[in-house]
């Protein structure tokens, strides 16, 4: 390893272009880089989604998600599958075993989707299945409105559509509150009957009527010709003069004679307001590692465009811009790092030489462009988790460059030449730095096996820490020592005044010296100290609050309300007028966009806050005045307000599953589990999945009757659909545009007074009205329906209002308090938060305690010693402590960023202690007695213990306190490293030495005695 280090020594000028060829490819790369809110990851998760207009919840359940359920268990490396059927749309989501294939397991997922073949034929569209992915999200939603017909609005929808689709950086663009153009038949039922007709006789002529075909070819003597028949219907008045029937008298009966043909619209089923104005909502995702800013930049110009070119004639109104959140993210970064960097190499300069200050602020920009090198190759971008990785790791990188330079700089002042300076000074650090860099690495490898989501989201910082770490060994070995060797060597010309000025730490050294030795000679009373203020730190700590993602900075209100259910959507906006005024009434500071899709009966949107710094309260404050507000709103039934705090959703608050049983027994543990929580205080919003009813008129077939006129149930079913629903028997394209025709019945005669007196058509011709072959009846029905693992399962949820609560507090309560209550048959499963905090926890309980052994067997390996490495690692108790008290005086939760905080200042802290121990044990070999080798050690290692510690503490700071803007991630985690940090430094240089005293005391000889009584006497005497 000497030879190594002398190597790379004597060529400074290698070195030079080493350093610069590291910054510039780092630089490129950066430039290269897409900026990205979440690192790409490709879930362990399935979503099969399969959507059939017009279906119940129930039909949906019965005739998709049960059919699809019993093929996949037959597919093995599932875990567990939920699905939900609503009003239209099938959903399963399928959660892959981490052990399994993902690659087979999607394959055969797909082929059991295949094997169903009892599907309702008139689904137009077969089941999507897709694998779940961060590379594609939302990333901007506006509004177009426009104060003219929809009819004029509807076509420029549809060509910024394909304009926005056509931009680089656009994965997929969805719009809401837009209808399809359509052609309407409404068919007259008695005009009908008067000539003798059914639905079939009017959906089989328009279906013949619309066609294009090809012919083959024509061939000549000198040239060929293709036959096309283009019958396709181009307009309703082209459709009226379709042909139905040729009557006896050689009469024509037309579809114009028994329907009325009208050019216009879908049925609306929602409504899309943003800002106050109704408007068609576009919400644009992104494509698979596209460069999120630039995306939405070439978007904004091209609304810019459309706006300049248009005028007044329509309005944009912009929602939702990840953009802006992406830029405050790093010019968070920016400006707190710049501050950062600032106040390191103040302290650095302060304290170090000027020469050897500047190589070692050096360091920081090597390792960090050299990380933004090599991601890259690593397949990641730059993203929010990757930024705080690095953050993290930036005070290891200073303690590692301070402690090769501060023990250079002990070599140079012993009065050798530089360059040989250089290499002792390398040399006799280096092993206990190879060694720290290890037990850093041993710190975050254990993060690759957290479980969950989050696991996947987190996994990008020990690679990004690792390769920071290499980059933080190859400085220290290959280019420091050079750049200091040729820095150092001395010339005449260059010694300055400055530089024959006293160093100005000697006095901070004979103070700690003095303070040293008088612990020493108290050793056990320091000892008892330490650990009973460790004692009451730690059961303080014990006081907080665990939030995996606190919301104090959190920028977005998600809005869910519910309105009786039956209510028109035409009166949805307007039940909704109070809660808009409210929204409205934010200042200006507070309220940056909101946007709300009603529908009928649940509405959804979403409401966009002002960065944190910018507001004066917190999203939660914010919240509860809206709840306030909207207490007396009687025209909403129900109103939840949560906050997205970032990351992937955690889910609700309070979630409990109610599983198995029939359908009393399940009903009967809702109403247990709901009437518990409406009890406690600190809760609110409690309601279940099944609570949202939808009235349905439930039609009963009499059989009898049924079988008398030769029809079945699905004449019956079918019949109805085609009068009421309507069917989409063809469609016919203009231009671009696909324009589906529609069967249904007359207006006058689709309302609930004609339902009884519907005709239904038997074999023959004859009419039987709907009365006479089923009794109607009027049922409520919940609107979604969800299984777990194929079991039936409704979902019980709660909001919490005291703070002083948890998910996991309050799951755990209930769980005990309704334990013997519940039916036999029926399982309680606790989800949300309180699950998903448990998983994410529970690899933390794993990950530290597998680190901490690393750190010892390499530590073991290194003294030759079982005991040392304890010593060395007693300081992690207080520095754990240190951090969470820091927590506690700041009034934060613990966070799961602040534990990553923790966990990367275990390692930090490690290196403190084992530079000094390392450095007793040198001194010892050396012939010096335990006593004087632990003052000299320590007096020898105190400047880069506490200019590690102070340059460490001083660049997190400005993002802890948000000096330069407030970060949810990176703030809780700079809290947690800084002061972990801080605090343990008077437990290195005092409690360390102490311990490692008390433990060799017995080989002290009888000048060690002498020698500590006169140490006694000094002390007291000063």
């Amino acid at each position: 390893m000497q030879g190594f280090i002398a190597y790379f020594a004597r060529r400074s000028f290698l070195a030079r272009i080493l350093t610069v060829m590291v910054l510039m490819v780092g630089l490129a790369s950066l430039s290269m880089l897409k900026l990205q809110e979440l690192p790409d990851i490709a879930f362990e998760e399935v979503e099969i989604t399969t959507q059939y207009p017009g279906a119940t919840a129930q039909d949906i359940e019965l005739n998709i998600t049960n059919q699809i359920e019993k093929e996949l268990k037959s597919v093995q490396g599932i875990r567990k599958y939920t699905s939900q059927s609503t009003e239209g749309l099938s959903y399963i989501s399928i959660e892959v075993d981490e052990a399994a294939d993902i690659t087979k397991v999607l394959r055969d997922i797909q082929q059991a989707v295949d094997r169903v073949k009892s599907l309702p034929k008139d689904i137009t569209n077969p089941p999507v299945v897709e694998q779940r992915s961060t590379s594609s999200f939302e990333v901007l939603t506006f509004g177009v409105s426009h104060d003219g017909e929809y009819a004029e609005l509807q076509p420029y929808a549809r060509t910024l559509e394909k304009s926005l689709k056509g931009l680089s950086g656009v994965g997929s663009v969805t719009m809401t509150g837009f209808s399809e153009r359509e052609f309407w038949i409404e068919v007259d039922p008695e005009k009908v009957s008067r000539y003798q007709l059914t639905f079939d006789d009017v959906i089989n002529a328009v279906n013949s009527r619309n066609l294009s075909l090809s012919g083959g070819v024509v061939e000549s003597w000198d040239s060929e010709q293709r036959i096309v028949t283009m019958t396709q219907i181009q307009s309703v008045e082209e459709l009226g003069q379709l042909v139905i029937k040729v009557l006896p008298t050689g009469g024509l009966v037309r579809l114009s004679d028994i329907a009325t043909m009208t050019d216009t619209f879908e049925k609306a089923t929602e409504q899309a307001v943003i800002n106050g104005q109704s408007a068609i909502l576009f919400t644009v995702t992104n494509s698979a590692s596209a460069d999120i800013i630039a995306t939405i930049d070439s978007i904004k110009a091209l609304i810019n465009a459309e706006q300049q070119r248009l005028g007044d004639q329509y309005r944009f109104e912009i929602g939702l811009n990840l953009a802006d959140d992406m830029s405050d993210k790093f010019s968070i970064v920016s400006i707190n790092g710049g501050i950062g960097l600032i106040l390191v190499l103040l302290v650095l300069s302060l304290i170090l030489k000027r020469q050897i200050a500047f190589w070692v602020s050096v360091s920081i920009p090597f390792c960090v462009l050299g990380v933004m090198a090599i991601l890259p190759v690593l397949g990641m971008n730059l993203d929010s988790i990757t930024l705080s990785a690095l953050l993290l790791v930036i005070g290891i990188i200073v303690d590692d460059s301070v402690i090769i330079a501060e023990s250079i700089y002990q070599e140079k002042e012993k009065g050798k030449r530089a360059l040989e300076a250089a290499i002792d000074g390398t040399r006799k650090v280096i092993k206990p730095i190879m060694a720290s860099l290890t037990t850093t690495a041993l710190v975050f490898i254990p993060m690759f096996f957290i479980p969950g989501t989050m696991g996947k989201a987190v996994i990008v910082i020990p690679l990004t820490v690792i390769a920071a770490l290499l980059f933080s060994l190859s400085e220290c070995t290959f280019t420091l020592p050079a750049h200091l060797a040729n820095s150092l060597k001395e010339t005449k010309q260059k010694v300055s005044c400055r530089e024959l000025r006293p160093d100005r730490f000697q006095t901070v050294i004979s103070v700690y010296t003095r303070l040293l030795s008088c612990c020493l000679n108290y050793k056990k009373s320091v000892l008892l100290v330490a650990m009973l203020m460790l004692g009451i730190s730690g059961w303080l700590a014990t006081t907080l609050k665990l939030d995996i993602f606190p919301s104090e900075a959190a920028k977005y209100i998600e809005v869910y309300t519910e309105v009786t259910p039956g209510t028109p959507l035409e009166d949805v906006k307007a039940a909704h007028f109070q809660l808009e005024q409210a929204i409205k009434a934010l200042s200006e500071n507070e309220l940056v966009s909101y946007q709300l899709t009603y529908s009928s009966p649940a509405t959804s949107g979403l409401i966009v806050l002002s960065s944190f710094e910018q507001r004066e309260r917190s999203a939660e404050e914010i919240l509860v005045e809206l709840n306030h507000q909207l207490e007396t709103v009687d025209e909403l039934s129900f109103v939840k307000l949560s906050i997205d705090a970032g990351g992937p959703p955690p889910g609700e608050p309070v979630e409990v599953r109610v599983l198995g049983g029939n359908q009393s027994e399940r009903e009967e543990a809702v109403v247990l589990v709901t009437d518990w929580l409406n009890q406690q205080s600190g809760l609110n919003k409690v309601t279940n999945s099944e609570a949202l009813k939808d009235p349905q008129l439930q039609i009963v077939p009499q059989y009898e009757w049924l079988a008398r006129y030769n029809l079945t149930v699905s004449d019956l079913a079918t019949t109805l659909r085609i009068a009421f629903e309507g069917e989409t028997v063809t469609s016919t394209w203009l231009g671009d545009q696909e324009v589906e025709m529609r069967v249904l019945m007359d207006a006058q005669y689709r309302n609930i007074q004609r339902l009884s007196t519907t005709k239904i058509y038997t074999a023959n011709g004859a009419q039987v009205p709907l009365s006479r072959l089923a009794k109607v009846e009027q049922i409520d029905v919940p609107r979604q329906i969800q299984h777990y693992n194929g079991e039936r399962q409704v979902i019980v949820t709660a909001q919490i209002t005291d703070q002083a609560l948890t998910p996991t507090m309050i799951s755990q309560t209930l769980t005990q308090a309704l334990e013997g209550n519940i039916p036999a048959s029926v399982k309680l499963e606790i989800g949300g938060e309180a699950e998903s905090t448990n998983e994410t926890m529970s690899g933390f309980v794993v990950a530290f305690p597998a680190a901490i052994i690393g750190i010892y067997f390499v530590l073991a390996v290194m003294f030759g010693s079982l005991l040392q490495p304890m010593l060395v690692m007693a300081v992690i108790p207080f520095a754990i402590v240190s951090s969470l008290m820091a927590l506690f005086v700041h009034m934060q939760p613990l966070s799961l960023f602040a534990l990553i905080g923790v966990l990367g200042m275990t390692g930090v802290v490690v290196n403190n202690s084992l530079v000094l121990i390392n450095r007793i044990n040198e001194l010892r070999a050396e012939g010096n007695v335990v006593l004087e080798a632990i003052v000299d050690a320590s007096t020898s290692r105190l400047r880069p213990i506490v200019l590690t510690s102070m340059t460490t503490v001083v660049g997190l700071l400005p993002l802890a306190y948000g000096i330069g803007g407030t970060d949810v991630y990176m703030g809780p985690m700079s809290l947690t490293l800084g002061y972990g940090l801080l605090f343990s430094l008077p437990v290195v240089l005092i409690v360390i030495p102490c311990l490692y005293l008390t433990f060799f005391s017995r080989e002290m000889k009888a000048d060690d005695i002498e020698e500590s009584q006169q140490m006694r006497a000094e002390s007291t005497f000063a």
